[in-house]
């Protein structure tokens, strides 16, 4: 199995590309939901912790709604994570349940500490990727950088879930990630081998990204030959298992070959307020959101005069070069869809 985790797929939707090229406008293909604003983590490089975790929650009702009115626009793909943890809201079960069952594949982000309290082994099977976020290979580690002492949890509920795969031959696939600090890359290889035994799918490697300045978190960077190390900690991979390091991330971080942002017609986050905005850096700030809905329905705010305005800011005023965060998620989806609007080659009729 393959798992493209630092490029895109839009060549896989190439008739919402056409969409776009033609009309300059699409409905996005993916949606992140941000079903709560708390978290029971503080993980040092948190990149929401300077909205404090607010104590908000989306209401079931209301979501449910939404569900079907993105399911009607198109939307293909669903993420529960976002700025807080998914598995506090006390209605996530239902709603991972229902969006599979809408046809739209869904997938979620967990710290994992409260799996079997708040995931229905029907849920479970309705993901398409479980992500558990595991940022320390031991209990110390792991302790240092959650700010909670809950490594053997996590673990136990990570081989809960993979022996429920073999039980009921589910098709989840099951992952952890890994942000890589100077303060924990020391205990990354023992990780390595506690997942290789229990026989997750792949354990993804990221860098820290600084999403917003007024995080509390700074890089100190590292003293090795860091892709070295990938090339080493890669070839404890097997057949089973891929140990996936994402060097594009590493090799381009801060690094942009396009000045505006188109992603966000593909891309659109629903944070834990309500609020409809173009992706997470610009969390709570009123010029990237859309609207609200608890006020609009989806296609009401996708076609409203306020996202004119944002769509008109991404892609014709914001240099994204010079203010927007080092890395974000549309980054790969601009690189393809700003070479398809401004063609870095001459004679592209000449196939």
């Amino acid at each position: 199995m393959q798992f493209s985790l630092d490029s895109h797929k839009l060549h896989y939707h190439p008739d919402r590309v056409a969409e776009f090229l033609k009309k300059g406008d699409c409905y996005p293909l993916y949606v992140e939901i941000s079903p709560v604003g708390s978290c029971n983590h503080r993980c040092i490089f948190c990149a929401y912790d300077y909205i404090g975790y607010p104590n908000r929650k989306l209401k079931k009702e209301r979501l449910l709604e939404f569900l079907e009115e993105v399911k009607e626009a198109g939307v293909k793909s669903m993420l529960y994570a976002g700025e807080g943890e998914p598995l506090m809201h006390p209605d996530i079960d239902d709603f991972v349940v229902r969006t599979k069952e809408l046809g739209i594949d869904v997938g979620m982000f967990t710290n994992g500490e409260l799996l079997k309290d708040r995931l229905s082994d029907k849920a479970i099977g309705s993901l398409t990727f479980l992500r558990f976020s595991v940022n320390g290979g031991d209990r110390k580690t792991y302790s240092e950088i959650h700010q909670r002492d809950r490594f053997d949890k996590v673990i136990e509920n990570i081989e809960y879930v993979k022996k429920l795969k073999e039980d009921k031959k589910l098709e989840t696939t099951l992952g952890v990630q890994f942000v890589l600090l100077p303060e924990n890359i020391d205990s990354l290889e023992n990780l390595i081998f506690i997942l290789r035994d229990i026989g997750v799918d792949y354990l993804s490697i990221k860098p820290f990204v600084l999403q917003n300045e007024n995080q509390f978190y700074r890089n100190r960077g590292f003293d090795i030959d860091i892709y070295a190390y990938f090339k080493k900690i890669e070839a404890y991979s097997n057949e089973n298992f891929k140990v996936v390091a994402r060097l594009n991330a590493f090799k381009k971080y801060g690094k942009r070959t396009y000045k505006h942002c188109y992603g966000c017609n593909f891309i659109t986050i629903l944070d834990s307020g309500g609020n409809l905005i173009s992706c997470l850096p610009y969390l709570g700030k009123e010029e990237f959101m859309y609207g609200n809905i608890y006020e609009n329905s989806f296609k009401e705010i996708w076609h409203s005069e306020k996202r004119k305005q944002v769509k008109e800011l991404l892609e014709k005023q914001l240099d994204v070069q010079k203010v927007c965060p080092p890395n974000c998620r549309p980054n790969a989806i601009n690189e393809y869809l700003y070479e398809l609007k401004h063609p870095s080659v001459a004679h592209v009729n000449f196939i």
